[in-house]
């Protein structure tokens, strides 16, 4: 026989307390002493009280879920951002559904959709690789349904967005390997659908303009934002007269990709060709040839995301789309080498003791 579900109504009547009393309690309400507070939330979870959520949205015409679609959430990057909306929306008193488009319009589309009718109170959303159907999201505006992009936004639809500056990353990158004397440098670019792609390839053509150095057409490849891409790009590049002395990823996979890639056609590619990425994975210290990234501020893209969407979703007056910039920080060899000194001096110590 199934174990009857625990009321509000039994608390009450095991405390002689009212069920207003006892709801306002569990919701930290301040008209209840904290004394009672305690003892209601202790006999609750004695009693396996569980909250009726559906009851609770009927009441405040609120679900208290957030809904959240990425492209991908394979690596480190982008889980660490999803481990920060997790965090910080709970934290909030919300918690969240995710969903992952695997690089699709179709299913950004499709993931929207359901997400809608689950009746969340607010959307983060980080957009795929392929044109939008931006249908989409005119139905989302016209629900009146808050929306922030987070690291891939669409511009000119008039919600908010937390991204990084990502012209600014790729120009800074190329202009450290500048400095060192490189000057055939390439591009393993993204798709120009994305915001992100046409960034940073206009980042990467500055710097190069800036220096004096010519842009070759031959050198910059678009496609995608996976190790497939990078893989198959620099197949490409081993077919034309000579390689370059630098390449410049779009994104880690796309770099772990290239890296793949040299090391099945000769590994001491490895050697002779400095690489860079936009973004890192988290072990790059480890890397037999320490390469240079743009580090994007991850737990900061999902912890703002997920503030500005609470604000607009508890607003009554409405706030009107905001655009957040993030800095990047471009990590070089020299720092890597130099973390990863600190790090073995201070297990060396450790062991010491």
């Amino acid at each position: 026989m199934a174990k009857k579900r625990v009321r509000l109504a039994d608390i009450a009547e095991r405390l002689n307390l009212s069920k207003v009393s006892v709801s306002k309690a569990l919701r930290d309400h301040p008209d209840i002493s904290k004394e009672t507070r305690e003892l209601v939330k202790k006999t609750a979870a004695e009693m396996g009280y569980l909250p009726n959520l559906l009851a609770r949205s009927l009441s405040s015409r609120r679900s208290y879920t957030l809904g959240v679609v990425v492209p991908k959430i394979a690596h480190a990057f982008m889980a660490t951002v999803v481990d920060a909306i997790q965090e910080t929306a709970t934290q909030r008193g919300y918690g969240i559904v995710l969903a992952v488009s695997q690089e699709r319009a179709d299913l950004e589309r499709q993931h929207i959709e359901r997400l809608l009718a689950m009746r969340v109170d607010g959307l983060l959303v980080s957009v795929s690789q392929q044109e939008p159907h931006l249908e989409v999201y005119e139905r989302v505006r016209q629900m009146g349904v808050p929306l922030v992009f987070f690291d891939r936004a669409i511009e000119g639809l008039g919600f908010s967005s937390v991204i990084v500056d990502d012209r600014e990353g790729a120009y800074r990158a190329i202009e450290y390997v500048i400095r060192k004397g490189y000057r055939k440098i390439a591009h393993v670019a993204g798709t120009s659908e994305v915001l992100i792609g046409r960034e940073r390839r206009a980042g990467y053509e500055a710097a190069l303009r800036d220096a004096g150095l010519p842009i070759r057409p031959e050198w910059i490849i678009e496609g995608g934002f996976d190790e497939w891409h990078g893989y198959y790009a620099f197949k490409r590049l081993l077919q034309g007269k000579e390689l370059p002395e630098v390449i410049f990823a779009v994104t880690f996979p796309v770099e772990l990709g290239i890296r793949a890639a040299m090391r099945e056609t000769d590994p001491s590619l490895l050697e002779r060709i400095q690489l860079i990425s936009f973004s890192e994975g988290g072990l790059n210290e480890f890397y037999v040839y320490p390469h240079i990234c743009v580090r994007q501020p991850a737990r900061e893209i999902g912890r703002r995301a997920v503030e500005m969407l609470i604000e607009e979703i508890e607003s009554e007056d409405g706030i009107q789309p905001r655009q957040v910039v993030l800095k990047t920080e471009l990590i070089t060899p020299e720092d890597y080498l130099r973390r990863f000194a600190v790090r073995m001096a201070t297990e060396r110590s450790l062991a010491a003791d």
